[in-house]
């Protein structure tokens, strides 16, 4: 059964995964995922302060992870002072590498972006962004950055700052049979995941028929996005506890 938001799960540690606050680049429709690297706004500072105030007030974190994007580094340092921790930078946890899309904001490369979204989320895990990652790239990224979480003791809660599109693409395969989130990650927003370490390597099922990751605003801010599930991951396992509403 879901714990409620800011619980940790007794059974795991509880991932408490936040999206940066807002950066240009959600005002422009930029891919700014490597290079193109802008700070909060206005508007961003107050997301992310309104949301460390509340983590203040749940149960301590015993660690923060956070991608060195400055939207999301920036996040990080407001939430760390609320609540009195360092803050760990994992590279694990940038954005999408999109390769030859990085800055753009044309519709063309909005079209190829999600054409690699929706071939990973079908299955095809060796299409690539051109100039960029594949799924196995990300995943194998994603899923080093919660082992480390993993690696704390029972019953911990670990925050990550990190990015929606990363999330997104890598959820399926990271809780197979979760029921996909109907949107995507609001700036700030917080999904909560329990993730647990796994001894051994196992192979996970075979991809399935297709279902739907998403029936709201797409990755990074496109299109609405449906796929398949994927193999179960390797290192960690984790479920989700929750999703915020748009």
């Amino acid at each position: 059964m879901p714990k409620p938001d800011g619980l940790p799960d007794p059974d795991g540690v509880t991932v408490s995964y936040v999206r940066h606050g807002e950066n240009q680049a959600n005002l422009t429709g930029e891919l700014s995922c490597r290079r193109i690297d802008y700070p909060l706004t206005e508007r961003g500072i107050a997301q992310a302060r309104e949301v460390a105030a509340r983590l203040a007030r749940e149960a301590a974190p015993v660690a923060i992870y956070s991608s060195p994007l400055r939207r999301a580094a920036q996040t990080a340092d407001i939430i760390a002072r609320h609540l009195e921790l360092p803050v760990v930078t994992l590279e694990d946890l940038r954005e999408l590498d999109v390769g030859d899309l990085e800055g753009r904001g044309d519709e063309e490369a909005w079209k190829t972006y999600l054409a690699v979204a929706y071939a990973w989320l079908a299955g095809d895990h060796d299409r690539r962004y051109p100039g960029g990652e594949d799924f196995h790239q990300v995943f194998a990224r994603l899923t080093r950055a919660m082992a480390r979480a993993a690696a704390h003791p029972a019953g911990s809660r670990v925050l990550m700052i990190a990015h929606d599109g990363l999330i997104r693409v890598a959820l399926p395969t990271l809780c197979p049979g979760t029921e996909p989130p109907a949107t995507g990650l609001p700036k700030c927003g917080i999904a909560q995941l329990a993730v647990s370490p796994v001894m051994s390597a196992a192979a996970g099922p075979a991809p399935g028929p297709a279902h739907p990751l998403a029936r709201g605003p797409a990755l990074a801010g496109g299109p609405a996005l449906a796929g398949g599930p994927s193999p179960a991951s390797d290192g960690v396992t984790a479920r989700l506890l929750s999703w915020p509403r748009g």
